[in-house]
């Protein structure tokens, strides 16, 4: 039987269903100035992040081996550029980046970064000490050959994301793992993944224009 994911927005949700530029659908992270990042609540409180909720219909075992990674934009491509010379741009991000706020005070943060603790503090969250533990990635930054950039280069799910949704309250996976999602009953690993997101862009930035890329989930499955 196969086995397919859901990427949601919020516990319990459907796949993401935002129109697009180019009238794809998909998710829109949203718009952010030099300087700060998207989706932004307030700068100062390092306060805002896009959810991205992981969960699959499996019914026998969990989904194993769990990666992230992106690729060129795959949908109707309605952004400033090229879908290829979008990619190349967040990759280029990811090389320049060379933040150490987690803020941004410092203007130097770009690109495409994930946070995989589900409940990391509103202060830590997207934090360079972090990056050691795997917790925090950026797309196009090498991390000992991965860079998730292509799937045998992709970033593995860290076990910090894993969380089990009873249908009113999320909590922490009992015995979580690294690259696996439980299936809807599992609380020992977890029925969900939550990950956060955002795109930083640095202070000297001047392009303008809107970026689309896509965002590949790889697993592996029994039923």
């Amino acid at each position: 039987m196969a086995v397919t994911l859901t990427i949601a927005e919020v516990n319990g949700g459907g796949n993401f269903s935002d129109t697009l530029a180019g009238l794809s659908v998909g998710m829109d992270i949203g718009q952010s100035t030099a300087g700060q990042w998207a989706p932004l609540v307030n700068q100062s409180g390092n306060q805002g992040h896009q959810d991205i909720i992981v969960k699959h219909d499996a019914v026998v075992d969990p989904v194993t081996s769990v990666k992230l990674s992106i690729a060129q934009y795959s949908g109707v491509y309605g952004g400033i550029s090229t879908a290829a010379l979008d990619v190349a741009a967040i990759t280029a991000y990811g090389v320049a980046d060379s933040g150490a706020t987690t803020n941004n005070a410092d203007g130097l943060s770009r690109g495409l970064h994930i946070d995989m603790d589900w409940q990391v503090a509103v202060l830590n969250q997207f934090g360079y000490t972090r990056e050691a533990a795997g917790n925090m990635r950026i797309y196009g930054k090498n991390y000992s050959g991965l860079d998730g950039l292509t799937v045998p280069t992709a970033f593995a799910l860290h076990a910090d994301t894993c969380s089990y949704w009873n249908g009113l309250t999320e909590t922490d996976a009992s015995a979580p793992v690294t690259g696996k999602i439980g299936k809807f009953d599992d609380t020992v690993l977890g029925n969900q993944a939550h990950i956060r997101g955002r795109f930083y862009l640095h202070a000297g930035e001047t392009t303008g224009g809107i970026m689309q890329w896509d965002t590949v989930f790889t697993y592996a499955f029994t039923s």
